[in-house]
């Protein structure tokens, strides 16, 4: 029997309405579908890693986005021959590239075969040969240019495309981030050493390549005075250094490093080095502020200080500052004055507190090889208490990082 017609306004014949679904059995309906849609992305996206967002920065600036290492050991092809020293893990070694004296017409190049999967990427170059970073002598270049490419078979054929193009450059190590969407291999192209060189030419002992395809911000470097030179050089004997050390503590992460020691460095010469340093080296987010172990004068010391911690802020980067190493012997423990300077610098800014390098020398005068610097044993521990000092700018122990 069919159902009776009612009417409306004007006689309007009304017919009925189907009944409707339940509300839980169109929510099921709905959660069947995004999850058969959230299948066919999955299936259609293959290998790539879950990605989570970052959280939101901590009154630190933290937690950085890893930036994992993926060159080491990597296929390597260089002209001259010779290029996979570069992927070995290995600074400050006899075990070096050597690119002779390239021009224009006849560059020096290495190639690495990074794979795909990556859509960004920082590549790293270090001379070690040379102890300052502003040194270039014992091989350095001067005017270079990255290259990728997406079909080339063995480093030298198939077609390149110029990422980055550098001319002039002052300083032994520097990093480029550049994009890599559907590349495959990397190339460091050198055309011109600086003036004055040695007479062998162009000498490089590392090529790291981070990738960046997740937002990585774990770059750092280090600007001070001929300990940071020392201590930051990566040499066999200072492994693990701070890279491996803050690897160790939080899987996931391999920091990218620079070390931007000057010697004899002063207060008075740390905003124009910080000033250099953002220049040359945009991708840095952690600035560390290592000076203090030549200067004797609390009041200036802090003026500039506090303005190279305001050039760092200024450019959106993390500053922090060491307590400056303990000097046995010294008449004046000119350290000490200086570092209630530190102290309430990183209090009033609300900055990360740095390692405690007085109290560690203080007690381990051994491990200072000439009264000032470190030996290598106490380079390795200056290393250690950087990476334990800085955890809170990572995930806490057991933390997945966010790729």
């Amino acid at each position: 029997m069919r159902p009776a017609l009612s009417t409306g306004r004007g006689g309007q014949v009304l017919r009925p309405r189907p009944p409707a679904a339940p509300r839980r059995a169109r929510s099921l309906a709905a959660l069947a579908l995004g999850l058969a849609l959230a299948a066919a992305v999955g299936a259609w996206a293959g290998r790539l890693p879950p990605y989570a967002p970052p959280p939101p920065p901590d009154r630190f600036g933290g937690p950085l986005a890893p930036a994992p290492l993926v060159s080491r050991g990597r296929r390597v092809a260089s002209r001259p021959p010779g290029g996979e020293v570069l992927v070995d893990g290995r600074y400050r070694t006899s075990a070096v590239w050597c690119g002779g004296h390239p021009t224009p017409a006849a560059p020096a190049w290495v190639a690495i075969e990074v794979g795909g999967g990556h859509d960004r990427l920082l590549l790293s170059f270090t001379s070690s040969g040379n102890h300052d970073w502003r040194d270039q002598v014992n091989g350095a270049p001067a005017d270079y240019r990255i290259e990728t490419s997406a079909d080339s078979r063995d480093g030298a054929d198939g077609h390149w495309r110029t990422a980055v193009s550098v001319t002039g450059n002052p300083v032994r190590a520097r990093a480029h981030a550049l994009d890599f969407h559907h590349q495959r291999w990397v190339r460091l192209v050198v055309t011109r050493l600086p003036e004055p060189m040695n007479p062998w030419g162009l000498f490089l002992d590392e090529i790291d390549v981070h990738d960046l395809s997740r937002g990585g911000t774990d770059g750092w470097v280090f600007l001070g005075d001929s300990i940071t030179s020392t201590v930051f050089d990566r040499a066999p004997a200072h492994q693990p250094s701070f890279a491996e050390a803050v690897a160790a503590r939080h899987p996931g992460y391999f920091p990218a490093m620079v070390s931007a020691g000057q010697g004899s460095l002063h207060h008075r010469d740390a905003p124009r080095l910080v000033d250099e340093v953002l220049a040359l080296l945009p991708e840095a987010r952690v600035v560390v502020l290592g000076f203090g172990s030549n200067d004797g004068d609390p009041a200036a010391f802090r003026a500039d200080l506090v303005e190279a911690i305001r050039r760092v802020r200024a450019a959106g980067r993390i500053a922090i500052v060491p307590r400056i190493p303990f000097r046995p012997g010294s008449p004046v423990d000119y350290p000490a004055r200086l570092n209630a300077v530190v102290d309430e610098v990183t209090a009033t800014l609300g900055l990360l507190p740095g390692p405690d390098l007085y109290a560690w020398f203080r007690d381990h005068p051994e491990q200072l090889a000439d009264g000032l610097h470190p030996d290598d044993r106490g380079a390795v521990e200056m290393s250690r208490l950087w990476a334990e000092a800085v955890a809170p700018l990572y995930p806490p122990a057991g933390a997945v990082a966010a790729r």
